[in-house]
């Protein structure tokens, strides 16, 4: 895949991706304690839904600009719609990254480091959230923060993997580096985002996830185009480990909510599943 975000943000991948975010957020705000979120290809805070990139691409207007063109009553959307700062019936033209919801979401107590390699996408970075909070913008390989970053001395949070795939051995990558952060900090969350071109790609990530015997992880993908169509991004996945409490089931039903809306007639697919449980206790 060959990724700029300013092309894609807001499309169907994006809604669904910070949907199960912000359900993973509001899971640690739950408890008084202090989290940490990481966030290793966070991109820039915001992005212009008018600006010359998402005109071509066109993809918020048939992901976030469809949905909210709906009615909004699906319970489990809530959170997400409220997280745009639009009223209904308002035109969105300004769409947040993942690093403005983390960000939103940070208590007096809580920090969260977003790296981003690219130079002028970590600048734009750096001035949407300079004064967001305790948030520290770093330019350079998320993959090395995680080994810089983990574990935090706070011992609670979440850590977002959401590379642009634009090198072919881009999840071999990814899964490696999990596995590493994974060793050192076993309680986080983390979540792992992967795209669906084909059902035979897919297949594979399920195999090489599996793989991992790594406990509590599951998938929640959502499918809006054929994923047999070969016509680019059919759908997108996202791999929790160590999901909140409830997340099965909420997904599930968010999901499904977004895929009545945003998907062709009678295409794509949603799946939520655990692809491990947790381990029995010896």
């Amino acid at each position: 895949m060959n990724y700029r975000h300013a092309y894609h943000a807001g499309n169907f991948a994006d809604v669904a991706k910070h949907v199960a975010l912000l359900y993973c957020l509001e899971a640690l705000r739950r408890k008084e304690s202090a989290f940490f979120a990481l966030d290793t290809h966070a991109g820039r805070g915001f992005y212009s839904l008018d600006a010359a990139e998402a005109r071509k691409s066109a993809e918020a207007d048939r992901g976030v600009r469809r949905l909210l063109a709906g009615p909004h009553a699906d319970e489990t959307l809530q959170s997400y719609l409220r997280a745009l700062g639009t009223r209904p019936g308002e035109r969105l033209t300004r769409y947040p990254g993942s690093p403005a919801l983390i960000a939103a979401a940070l208590r007096p107590q809580d920090r969260a480091t977003f790296v981003e390699r690219a130079p002028a996408e970590a600048r734009a970075l750096e001035r949407d959230l300079r004064s967001a909070g305790r948030i520290r913008a770093v330019a350079g390989d998320g993959y090395a923060e995680l080994k810089a970053a983990l574990p935090p001395p706070e011992r609670r949070g979440l850590v977002l993997i959401d590379p642009p795939y634009e090198d072919a051995d881009e999840f071999t990558t990814l899964l490696a580096a999990f596995r590493e952060a994974q060793r050192r900090w076993a309680t986080g969350t983390y979540l792992l985002w992967y795209p669906i071109l084909t059902a035979v790609q897919r297949d594979a990530v399920h195999r090489r996830l599996a793989a991992l015997e790594v406990p509590k992880l599951l998938v929640a993908e959502l499918a809006v185009y054929p994923d047999d169509a070969r016509a680019g991004l059919a759908g997108s996945g996202l791999a929790i480990v160590n999901p909140p409490f409830g997340a099965d089931e909420f997904l599930a039903e968010a999901y499904a909510a977004l895929h009545a809306r945003l998907a062709e007639e009678r295409c794509g697919y949603v799946r939520v599943a655990r692809l491990t449980e947790e381990r029995p206790r010896a």
